[in-house]
């Protein structure tokens, strides 16, 4: 291929041929009116970009992630384009670790490796006893080609620190124009509230998932606009970055989306916390005490919240006081009805579970009739067990559900240890603000779940990976070598 392009003739010709095909086979298809045809330079200039910059190429799903669309067939739905990009990755990847065996052993020795790999191994046991073997496989293996590419990979690419800032950098480019597009949108019915839920479709199926996004950015995004020289030496990242946060900001409020408004709520508390030097294992007292005081006065908090009638409305008080109103507002009354009928499977398989990814085929005969309401279905169509907790609890048992808690508290718990020990002011303050958009998508797992779509996966798990990356590269002993570690200056 080098020498093609060094001879100026052949290369020539060769572009030529190309360019004649794609003309002689156009012709045909615009006259049998086959237009998807229009797409295929795209795809092979994909498959060219993955071939030869394969370790650049999870930033070209981070480009294309905001603008996927999801795709349903008969037998099977996929989100494209990236899903397809995100399956020859994980192939490429696994073949040239097989073949060459350069993945190095700490990358899997790490805490939170370790158990990303016990929780894919405890779908693997619930899945043999799965209520349908072949649902849970294709779930199983859905999560690999995020998990594999965006996470297992990725931890070689953040050798570079600067690669972090140029993966949100990408996707944060990418989110806006899509805000900016539904805020127009939005705009041309009146800013009417009955759209509101809608108005990011069809990049984004519904709001809530719009809003998870915007608000795991939000925290990220800020540290790199209000970050020193050495991270953001430039002052076009900068200018960057202050276009990125405004459009988040404007998302984020216009996307009514309320588990979203609560997540990027407790990340400044946390900062404030970890500021104040407050030690994780006092942090975790106050957890446990606050789960602990909330369990005892239950009864009487769900029986004040059965006052509150304020339904959802284009207010932002209004809708904000809706939050709490689990009497009359749809929203909150049916993810209260799937996560009973959520409690009601577990009880009948406490251990294994019901199998990833068949909640939703499965939760309808346990549902009750005084718990349903106009948007409660049988299907298996319309959503999951909305909870990142609940949902593997009855898909996994308890074992899994307690997986998936550790999983995420090690995250933390590296996270904030990464920021007290590194050496290094600007990895240890990037460690933390990572952290923190991580915890904004925790907190909205208790009220929704999308790790199962590409829009929060590809993020989530690419994040998870920063701060593997850092807690390895910023260890004491490889903290000075400065062509690995050192936030470069370009």
């Amino acid at each position: 291929m080098k020498e093609i392009v060094k001879n100026n003739k052949q290369n020539i010709i060769l572009i030529s041929l190309v360019c004649l095909a794609f003309l002689a086979i156009g012709y045909e298809a615009v006259k049998y009116e086959y237009y998807n045809y229009a797409y295929f330079p795209l795809i092979i200039l994909g498959i060219f970009f993955i071939i030869f910059k394969f370790y650049y190429s999870v930033f070209l799903v981070a480009l294309l992630t905001p603008f996927s669309l999801f795709i349903r067939f008969e037998s099977f739905s996929i989100t494209l384009p990236t899903e397809p990009i995100l399956i020859i990755i994980m192939v490429v990847f696994l073949w040239e670790m097989f073949l060459n065996k350069k993945y190095e052993v700490k990358y899997v020795k790490n805490p939170i490796s370790m158990m990303i790999l016990i929780n894919i191994s405890w779908m693997l046991v619930s899945a043999i006893f799965s209520w349908d073997f072949v649902v849970s496989i294709k779930y199983i293996v859905s999560r690999l080609w995020f998990v594999i590419p965006c996470y297992f990979m990725m931890l070689m690419v953040f050798k570079d620190i600067t690669k972090i800032r140029l993966f949100v950098l990408v996707y944060g480019i990418s989110l806006s124009i899509i805000i900016i597009i539904s805020t127009i949108k939005y705009a041309l019915t009146g800013f009417n509230h009955d759209f509101a839920d809608y108005i990011m479709c069809p990049f984004y199926n519904d709001h809530t998932a719009y809003g998870a996004a915007i608000a795991l950015f939000v925290p990220i995004c800020s540290f790199y606009l209000f970050s020193n020289k050495e991270v953001c030496p430039n002052k076009y990242y900068r200018v960057l970055f202050a276009f990125i946060e405004f459009c988040l900001f404007i998302g984020l409020i216009f996307s009514y989306a309320r588990a979203a408004w609560i997540s990027i709520a407790v990340p400044f508390v946390i900062y404030a916390l970890v500021k104040m030097k407050i030690k994780l294992r006092t942090l975790f007292a106050i957890f446990v005490v606050f789960v602990i005081a909330l369990s005892v006065s239950w009864t009487g908090v769900v029986q004040k919240l059965q006052k509150n009638n304020q339904d959802s409305s284009g207010n932002i008080v209004k809708h904000i006081n809706s939050i709490s109103n689990i009497s009359t507002d749809a929203s909150n009354v049916e993810r209260i009805n799937r996560w009973a009928s959520a409690f009601r499977m577990t009880k009948e398989r406490p251990i294994t579970g019901w199998g990833v990814g068949t909640y939703q085929f499965v939760y309808g005969s346990f549902q009750h009739s005084s718990q349903r309401t106009p948007i409660s279905t049988n299907e298996g169509i319309l959503g999951n067990a909305h909870s990142e907790y609940i949902g593997p609890l009855c898909e996994q048992g308890y074992i899994g559900c307690l997986i998936i808690i550790v999983m995420f508290g090690t995250t933390i718990y590296i996270g904030i240890k990464t920021f007290h020990q590194s050496k290094n002011k600007n990895i240890a303050n990037l460690s933390l603000f990572i952290t923190l958009s991580l915890i904004t998508y925790y907190t909205h797992g208790f009220l929704n779940n999308f790790l199962d779509t590409d829009k929060l996966a590809v993020p989530f798990w690419t994040f998870t990976a920063m701060i593997t990356a850092l807690n390895i590269y910023s260890d004491k002993k490889e903290e000075t070598n400065k062509n690995i570690i050192e936030i470069k200056r370009k």
